[in-house]
């Protein structure tokens, strides 16, 4: 009854909007059972409403109207950020196409497909299981999509107009482009050390070194047996805590130790985490994580370990379940909080205070789950920031800054984070590489801190975008301008990318000799850090079958208008709507429709001509514009009444792209004196 005969992901801008979506083509046979209707309807009102889907839906929408929404609010509710979905008529009678918006393509086609069977079975009178897709696409989502920490400083970056791309399916991301790009793995960058990373991991090493600078730290040593490490805690003063010298995620560590029988059960807990443990002395206090960025602490949260409050019927087992129905609770770090796990530390936790799974608290009474306030076992966090004592967050700087790290994760045990450690008998007992965000950025209590845009900041300072120049060229033609261009720039010193028809060159070296007009050439200029301008050939048939492969454009040369229809193609308005405001786009008064399309255009037009005397040379002069005519064997650049005459160069192409790649690199900012060459080294594309 509704089928999509087909479709395919847009990943950059098209004609249907300036992100990326999913292009469907839909068939709707209205004829078959005209009881569609209030069945449609009914489901909507109840089921489909009551889970959050098609609020914002006309009531008189049809199916295909219907499926496109609710693809997109099936991805919102899987976890992904999408807003835009557009449907129109199609030909023949019944078809439509229609875009919806995605974040990440594997999550959107489940959605789509997940969309077009509940759908189909509303419309065909049977029963559709749609908590059970929900359950399923928000695991999914939890799976593919980015993880809040990673999420959260994309999500800064494209508010500074910073390119983000993700790099193959885990959280590498590439931010900027190419020799201005920056990349960043969760909240690690390209300048955090491999040293500083590996002394992270190293808690003893660490603790050597914060000691070294005058950073408060717990006394301890590594022990190799439970009986060594009874030896050390006597010798330390219990309480003590125990934990693997490698390890993160709070995983094998236990505290507040005040038996042999604990430290024994807490050293074969550790044993089973590594084979290098530690026995510290336990500092009194409460579980606080600083996060220092670029030198700075900027965020602070007051962690608590696992618990469950007791109702005086459930046991703690049916507790622990209450909490991690919790829709902010996942098994992983996809969520802003994880779930509680009865685990064999937790055994023993909840048996130290005479309780078991079975147990039933009383009412009002707090059960701790765990002895460690991690948010990775279950833990939850208030927001202390605007509480946290200068002299702390300075100890907290010193830290990162003696590990080596560039962003840093700093947990210290304090009595009172709004006084010194010193003076209290705090210290800092960790200091981690790569620390999550979610705390911060989703407190369980207190005001999230946007730390997201801390660490843009650190990346890219004083309102840095990270963005290459890009020139790009259109029409029959463009192979040859885009060649010239590259030789051009290159030979003024830049590094360039270029890709189109003819192949992809890097740096003055061919790399390839295929067409590498699709959209992801323009990545491998992109990716490529040594690359400082990126000279792209694009044609309409691969912005209607892919979308466009950037999203901003300082020149842009339109050849003619061949494989569009004409100066309003909406393929066209999606490629001059790239054009940066202070951009200029280079036309040639010969080609048809040239005036239209000027017409359209946003930036400065640079007119090219054979024609001196051309109406619209003439206007482009009088109002001081700029053109570059020929006249004779000479290309001449005009600007308003001045002009400068170039002979025109040998080249192993037309003179037509000769004179539209010399109006390009004028454009970009090459000086016309500098725009010639001797006959003894041609310039050829």
């Amino acid at each position: 009854m509704i089928d999509i005969l087909n479709i395919r992901a847009l990943r950059g801008p098209n004609p249907w909007a300036r992100c990326q979506v999913l292009e469907l083509v839909i068939r709707f046979d209205q004829g078959q059972d005209p009881a569609w209707i209030p069945r449609l309807s009914a489901w909507r009102t109840n089921q489909a409403a009551a889970a959050g889907l098609l609020l914002d839906l006309a009531p008189d929408a049809g199916p295909a109207e219907v499926l496109a929404r609710l693809t997109l609010d099936l991805q919102t509710l899987a976890g992904s950020t999408v807003s835009i979905c557009r449907t129109r008529h199609s030909s023949p009678p019944g078809h439509y196409a229609a875009a919806c918006e995605y974040g990440e393509a594997a999550v959107g086609l489940a959605c789509c497909e997940s969309a077009q069977a509940l759908l189909a079975a509303v419309l065909a009178g049977e029963a559709c299981n749609l908590d059970g897709e929900l359950a399923r696409l928000r695991e999914l989502g939890q799976d593919l999509l980015l993880g809040p920490s990673t999420a959260a400083i994309a999500e800064a970056a494209r508010a500074r107009d910073i390119p983000v791309r993700r790099l193959g399916r885990n959280s590498l991301l590439l931010l900027g482009q190419g020799a201005r790009q920056r990349r960043v793995w969760t909240a690690e960058t390209d300048r955090t050390g491999a040293i500083a990373e590996a002394i992270a991991q190293d808690k003893d090493l660490t603790r050597l070194l914060l000691g070294s600078v005058g950073v408060p730290v717990p006394q301890g040593r590594a022990v190799t047996s439970a009986k060594d490490a009874w030896t050390v805690a006597q010798g330390l003063g219990l309480p003590v805590v125990i934990k693997p010298r490698f390890g993160n995620h709070g995983r094998g560590i236990s505290a507040n130790l005040h038996s042999r029988e604990q430290v024994d059960q807490a050293y074969a807990a550790a044993l089973e985490e590594s084979d290098d443990i530690l026995c510290e002395r336990h500092i009194q206090g409460a579980d606080h994580r600083l996060l220092v960025v670029g030198g700075r602490m900027v965020a602070a949260a007051l962690r608590e370990p696992a618990q469950v409050v007791g109702d005086g019927q459930a046991t703690v087992a049916e507790l622990v379940d209450r909490v991690n129905a919790d829709p902010r609770r996942s098994d992983g770090h996809a969520t802003v909080l994880s779930r509680i796990k009865l685990d064999a530390i937790a055994l023993t936790v909840l048996a130290e205070q005479g309780y078991s799974p079975e147990s039933v608290p009383s009412a009002g009474v707090k059960v701790p789950i765990r002895t460690t306030a991690n948010l990775s076992t279950g833990g939850t966090a208030t927001d202390v920031t605007d509480q946290v004592h200068p002299e702390v967050a300075a100890r907290a700087v010193d830290a990162a800054l003696a590990v080596g790290l560039d962003i840093a994760g700093v947990d210290i045990l304090a009595r009172d984070i709004s006084q010194p450690l010193e003076a209290q008998g705090g210290a800092v007992v960790e200091v981690n590489a790569g620390p999550g965000l979610r705390m911060h950025l989703e407190p369980s209590a207190g005001a999230p801190r946007p730390v997201g845009e801390a660490i843009i900041e650190l990346l890219f300072p004083h309102g840095l975008d990270g963005r290459i120049p890009v020139v790009a060229a259109t029409g029959e033609g463009a192979t040859a301008v885009t060649g010239l261009m590259e030789e051009i720039l290159r030979r003024h010193g830049a590094q360039v990318g270029l890709t189109n028809a003819a192949g992809r060159v890097l740096g003055g070296r061919r790399v390839e000799d295929t067409d590498s007009t699709g959209l992801d050439a323009p990545c491998a200029a992109f990716l490529n850090p040594g690359v400082e301008v990126a000279v792209l050939e694009v044609q309409p048939d691969e912005i209607v079958q892919h979308g466009l492969g950037f999203d901003r454009c300082r020149i842009l040369v339109v050849t003619d208008l061949a494989g569009y229809r004409g100066a309003d193609d909406p393929v066209l308005d999606c490629l001059l709507a790239t054009v940066e405001a202070d951009g200029v786009i280079v036309l040639s008064v010969e080609a048809s429709e040239a005036k239209a399309l000027a017409e359209r255009c946003r930036g400065t037009i640079l007119w090219v001509s054979g024609d001196p005397e051309h109406p619209l040379i003439r206007a482009q002069r009088a109002q001081g514009g700029r053109a570059v005519l020929t006249q004779g064997t000479d290309i001449v650049l005009v600007e308003g009444e001045v002009e400068q005459h170039l002979p025109t160069p040998a080249a192993a192409t037309s003179p037509e792209a000769i004179q539209l790649a010399i109006a390009a690199a004028w454009a970009f900012g090459v000086k016309p004196s500098t725009l010639s060459w001797s006959t003894e080294r041609p310039i050829r594309p």
